[in-house]
Parts: C-alpha cells; sequence; structure tokens
C-alpha cells in the first residue's frame, strides 16, 4: 500500500506543518508507505497554459504532469494539506488540480448519458483524505453548513472520486497543546478511515 500525499503551504511550521508531520508518523508507525510532493517546495507552477486547456480542444500535458499522473495511478489512497485561505485551497493548488486531474485522466464527461454533466470518475478506486486549518472558529463555519467540506465532496474531489472525506481545524490562529492534540486525533482518524 503506498499513499501519496500533496502537501500545500509555504511555510515548514504552523497547523498544516503539524498536519504533514502527524500524518507522515501515523504512516510510518503503520507501515505504509508514502510519498511527499510539496508544492511550494518543487516551486510548482500553477498556471494553466492555453495549450493544456481542454475546453479549447488543446491536450497538451507536460512531462512534470504526466509524472504526477502517474503516482496518483501508482498509488492507493491520495491526501491532502493546506489552509483555506480566502474560503479555498491556495491558487498553488488549484493550479495543480487545474493541471494534473484533468479529463481522459481523472474523469470524463457522459456525452451519451441523460445527466451529462454527472462525470464518470476514473480515480474511484483511490481514497482520498483532506486536512485543513482555517482561521475563522467553527461556529462561523457551521452556519454556512461547512462549505469547505461541501464544496471538496461535490465539486472537486468528488468529481474524481467517491471516497473523499475533509477534516478540517478551526480557528488555527495559535498552535497550542490541545491545538495539537486535535491535529492528531483527526489525522488517526483520517489516516484509519483510509486504510479500512
Amino acid at each position: 500500500m503506498k499513499f501519496l500525499i500533496i502537501y500545500s503551504h509555504p511555510e515548514s511550521v504552523g497547523f498544516c506543518a503539524h498536519f504533514l508531520g502527524e500524518v507522515k508518523d501515523n504512516l510510518t508507525s503503520k507501515k505504509v508507505d508514502f510519498e511527499v510532493i510539496d508544492l511550494y517546495k518543487i516551486n510548482y507552477d500553477p498556471i494553466l497554459k492555453l495549450d493544456e486547456l481542454y475546453t479549447a480542444g488543446n491536450r497538451n500535458v507536460s512531462f512534470e504532469n504526466q509524472q504526477f499522473q502517474q503516482k496518483i495511478k501508482d498509488s492507493d489512497g491520495l491526501i491532502f494539506i493546506y489552509p483555506v485561505w480566502w474560503g479555498g485551497m491556495p491558487a498553488i493548488l488549484k493550479g495543480f488540480i487545474d493541471r494534473v486531474f484533468i479529463p481522459g485522466f481523472a474523469f470524463k464527461y457522459r456525452k451519451d448519458k441523460f445527466f451529462k454533466f454527472i462525470p464518470d470518475k476514473f480515480l474511484d478506486d483511490k481514497k482520498i483524505s483532506i486536512f485543513v486549518s482555517s482561521g475563522s472558529p467553527w461556529f462561523v463555519y457551521k452556519i454556512f453548513f461547512d462549505p469547505i467540506k461541501f464544496f471538496n465532496k461535490f465539486f472537486v474531489f468528488g468529481v474524481f472520486c467517491s471516497n473523499s472525506k475533509t477534516y478540517q481545524i478551526y480557528g488555527s490562529g495559535r498552535l497550542d497543546e490541545y491545538k495539537k492534540s486535535k491535529i492528531r486525533k483527526v489525522t488517526e482518524i483520517g489516516i484509519h478511515r483510509m486504510l479500512q
């Protein structure tokens, strides 16, 4: 079993870094093989190029993104770690998804079906756990019905995989012992779900 971790935060300290450390420790203790793709560390280019734009009939995929697609194919599960900025994921991760999880690789729109907007999911054999930190307190997200979790489930990861779950730590202002223990617990739950 092998998991691919996509990490999207420029700092090596803080909530997301702590998530990453807990995920790595948890997988190591369970003797699960994993690889980390640190998008900031590799200076990933998130800008979708015109020759990649599938809606314009273009299909070019860079060699780097082909390598990422192969790593995704070879993995049993995907783990995403990122902060919520301006109500969504960092631009670098959004660009990674735009350029890597493309039609023909991750999904295909069903032109011959009645509901054409519901895609066939090509990565449905994977399990996905998404660990996110957000600055606002929990009740702000509950008032709006947990939009990050909903958006991820149905409009991002749910497009190419049925088995995704988002775990969110709220109020990520100060990383104290209480928040560290919450991250540890949430990580254990998320990894356990992926190993079932």
